[in-house]
Order: structure tokens, then C-alpha cells, then sequence
């Protein structure tokens, strides 16, 4: 039995409370399925700026429809009050809510400074002032900036190339300087992806973007030569983490409570792109044959990054569970259910 196999039977045999922001996003709706699922009592917080009610709905249909151990919490991290009336009472707060994307962070600093840095903040002051056991949030790979190419681990120098990736270094200063002995955990998520990632925002995650693209029979479009590599992290692995972080004995502080969340295999964009084609057409024959655009480089997109996951394993017990090819074969399948209204 793997570690999260022991935490999340354990957890069966116990019921705690948990806060998770963002619950209506694409991350957060995952966590609340899956402590849902497991008999906890969870509240959501979440602005419904980018989140949709459907998602929610889901989630806790998928979670053997638990709705009473469910709350609902329409308000914005930006409003202390709305915070602090999420985290009383709470053992656990998983902060995912932010404004999520490198493009837009420079279309609107000022947004992206209100609700990464801001938001984060009065989260993390709630969560302390609350007595919460652990305050766990998403981090980014966006920290590292350009780095070579090859695994990188938490140590290595860090080069912010965004507000985004600005703000999310911020948070993890502010965690350690004001967590006050609660434990505070920050998770630098590698390229996230998952049934329910919202592809008719531009600042989507490419995955689900190229499925929508395929599906309609519009071009998907890749910035660059196609030979950008990625780590992509399917969304199981990414609640797996945040349960491990919250209940694991982290010990130290500082970089210590800082983890890559990845796979650890690096992808092209070209090869991601071939491989969502196969699987597309696995399940619609014919609708992965649209040939790429290729467009100019975006404006803060790093050409490389591959996360070394040895901390995370080590320390959380963290084991991805999900190879890419089961992860995209998951991912369409639902895409796919969605469309047709099954």
C-alpha cells in the first residue's frame, strides 16, 4: 500500500474539514470530488470569476452525490471577510484559487498582483488566525524562469519571467514568514491537465484548448517550433499531492516545504500534439487529422521545464499515477461524454 493509499483510508475512518478555493475551478472541483468521496466535510470558496457551477455539480455527483458534507461559499479571496468565514473551524485548507496564466498577468498586472498576491495573502493570515493544521497551496513551475534543459529541482536559482510567476515566488516568501507555526506548504505544479479544464479561454492549458480545436475541426495552433518541452501532470496526481502535503510530516521549513509536482518525463509540444491526435482518433475516428499553425513565441514562455520530483517522493511519499498516455485517454473520454451530453 502506497502512502496515499494509507492517508486516504485512513481518512475514510475520519471525518475532518477541509477548505478548498477555486472549488469551482478545474483543480479544485478535483479535490472536493475526491474528499467528498472519501466522507470529509469540505467548504468551497470560490469567486465563480473563471469557475462554473457545473463543475462543482459534478464533483459532487462523481463523489457518490455527498452533497450535505458539502458547502458552498460564493465570495472572493480578495475579501478578507469571505476568507475568514471559509477557514472557522477548518483542519485543512488547500488554496488553489488564482488567476492562472502568464499572458494575461501582463495584459493586467494589477489583477493578477489583486488576486495572486493579495488573495493569497489573506488566505494564508485567515488560515493562521483560524488554528488550521495545514495551509497548502499551488505554486508554479513559472518560478524557475529559463532554466537548462533537464530535470529541475527546488534549489535551483530561481528567474520570475511574469507577474504570474512573480506573484506565485511572492506566496512562497509570505508563507514562510508568516505561517506563525502553522504548517504551510507550497506545491509548484508542473503543466496541469484534466476532465473539466475549461478550453474556451485563451488562457487555458493547451491540452484541452487542442481538443476543443480538433473536435471542431479548427487548427491547433503551437507557438514556436514545436520543440518546447513540458511536464504534464494529470489532475488525480495533483489532488494525490495535496492530500500528501496535508497530511504528512514535512519537517523544516523554508525550501523544505516547497515540492515539484510532476511526472519527472518531459514532452514536446510536437509529440504532445501527435499523441492527442492518436487518441482523439481513437475515439472519433477521423477528428485528429488537422495539420498545426505555427505562430511567433509568446511573451514569457519558458522553452524547457521538467520537474525533478526525488523531494516530493521522499518527503510526501508522492508516486505519479498516471502515465500521460492514460492521463490524455481520461481526459478525452470525458471531453468527448461532455459534448454529446451523456
Amino acid at each position: 500500500m502506497t502512502r496515499y493509499e494509507e492517508f486516504c483510508s485512513n481518512l475514510a475512518g475520519r471525518t475532518s474539514r477541509w477548505v478548498v478555493t477555486g472549488a469551482a475551478g478545474f483543480i479544485g472541483s478535483h479535490l472536493v470530488e475526491r474528499l467528498l468521496g472519501l466522507g470529509q466535510q469540505v467548504t468551497g470558496l470560490d469567486s465563480f470569476i473563471s469557475g462554473s457551477q457545473a463543475n462543482i455539480d459534478e464533483a459532487v455527483r462523481s463523489s457518490s452525490g455527498r452533497s450535505s458534507n458539502f458547502r458552498l461559499i460564493r465570495g472572493d479571496i480578495r475579501d478578507m471577510e469571505a476568507c475568514r468565514e471559509a477557514c472557522d473551524g477548518a483542519d485543512f485548507v488547500l488554496h488553489q484559487a488564482a488567476l492562472v496564466s502568464v499572458p494575461r498577468s501582463f495584459e493586467d498586472p494589477d489583477l493578477n498582483n489583486s488576486c495572486n498576491v493579495t488573495g493569497f495573502l489573506n488566505m494564508l493570515i485567515a488560515s493562521r488566525d483560524a488554528g488550521v493544521r495545514s495551509f497548502i497551496f499551488a505554486s508554479s513551475a513559472a518560478v524557475y524562469g529559463e532554466q537548462p534543459q533537464g530535470a529541475i529541482r527546488e534549489d535551483f536559482p530561481l528567474a520570475p519571467l511574469s507577474p504570474y510567476a512573480v506573484a506565485k515566488r511572492t506566496d512562497e516568501l509570505y508563507s514562510n514568514v508568516l505561517s506563525s507555526g502553522m504548517k504551510s506548504v507550497g506545491l509548484r505544479y508542473m503543466n496541469a491537465y484534466g476532465p473539466r479544464q475549461d478550453p474556451s479561454s485563451p488562457y487555458s492549458g493547451v491540452i484541452s484548448i487542442w481538443m476543443d480545436r480538433f473536435l471542431k475541426g479548427d487548427i491547433p495552433v503551437i507557438y514556436g517550433d514545436g520543440k518546447t518541452t513540458r511536464d504534464f501532470v494529470f489532475a488525480g496526481d495533483i489532488v494525490q499531492a495535496n492530500i500528501l502535503a496535508a497530511l504528512s510530516d514535512t519537517g523544516g521549513s523554508g525550501r523544505e516545504n516547497i515540492f515539484n509536482i510532476g511526472t519527472g518525463i518531459p514532452t514536446t509540444i510536437e509529440s504532445l500534439l501527435h499523441f492527442l491526435k492518436d487518441i482523439i482518433g481513437k475515439h472519433r475516428p477521423g477528428s485528429g487529422e488537422v495539420r498545426a499553425k505555427y505562430m511567433p513565441e509568446r511573451h514569457g514562455d519558458i522553452r524547457h521545464s521538467q520537474a525533478d520530483i526525488s523531494l516530493a517522493r521522499k518527503i510526501l511519499g508522492y508516486e505519479p499515477r498516471y502515465s500521460l498516455a492514460d492521463g490524455l485517454d481520461i481526459t478525452v473520454k470525458s471531453f468527448l461524454k461532455g459534448r454529446n451530453g451523456d
